[in-house]
């Protein structure tokens, strides 16, 4: 009777959790930046071969592409989740987005500041569409907080002439400088009293 083996036949990549790898992976990207951070650096990192690597992601561009999409959709969806909670008034959201930026820039368990200003870092000519990538999604982070101000003024929690724009802005620098801060030492309670500074910026209205 021929028997059977259970065995995995030689060759065929080991199969691993795509997830878990990212989350390795913007770690790696979100400590040393982009351009420092090379493909060897992520094998080692992320724990599967070069090839599986390759074969699930692409090549580095495209693996960062993905990292980006899993760090909107873990830390980022974090951070910016008191301004997607409809029960809070449009000042408790913004309150609670320099909250929650202060604890989660200086988390000992993962790199200080930022992932989307860090992993920009001394980001070269050639890799213009990094660059380009991590543009366009602070601007579109800084655009739905412009939104969330706008929701303000209309629900008459904000002056009804205000320009969310500006506003969202200043909000937006005030969260790269944190992050910078944080990146050079700072310590939770020195963003919380940034973010306290930062909130005496908002409008008067009775």
């Amino acid at each position: 009777m021929e028997q059977t083996s259970n065995k995995r036949p030689p060759g065929r990549p080991r199969r691993f959790d795509k997830y878990a790898a990212l989350d390795k992976a913007v770690r790696l990207f979100w400590r040393h930046g982009y351009e420092a951070t090379s493909m060897s650096d992520l094998v080692a990192a992320m724990g599967i071969g070069a090839p599986s690597l390759y074969a699930a992601f692409g090549n580095k561009a495209d693996l960062f592409a993905a990292v980006v999409d899993r760090y909107g959709a873990t830390f980022s969806a974090t951070l910016y989740g008191p301004i997607n909670d409809p029960d809070l008034t449009v000042r408790e959201a913004v309150e609670g987005l320099f909250d929650r930026a202060a604890r989660l820039f200086t988390e000992p368990e993962t790199p200080a500041g930022c992932f989307m200003y860090s992993a920009a870092t001394a980001v070269s000519p050639s890799s213009g569409s990094i660059e380009k990538l991590l543009r366009e999604r602070r601007l579109e982070a800084e655009a739905h907080l412009a939104e969330r101000l706008q929701n303000g003024v209309e629900a008459e929690q904000l002056p009804s002439d205000l320009d969310p724009v500006p506003l969202a802005r200043f909000f937006n620098c005030v969260l790269e400088g944190m992050s910078m801060q944080a990146r050079d030492g700072a310590t939770e309670e020195d963003l919380r009293k940034i973010s306290l500074q930062a909130m005496k910026a908002w409008p008067d209205y009775a």
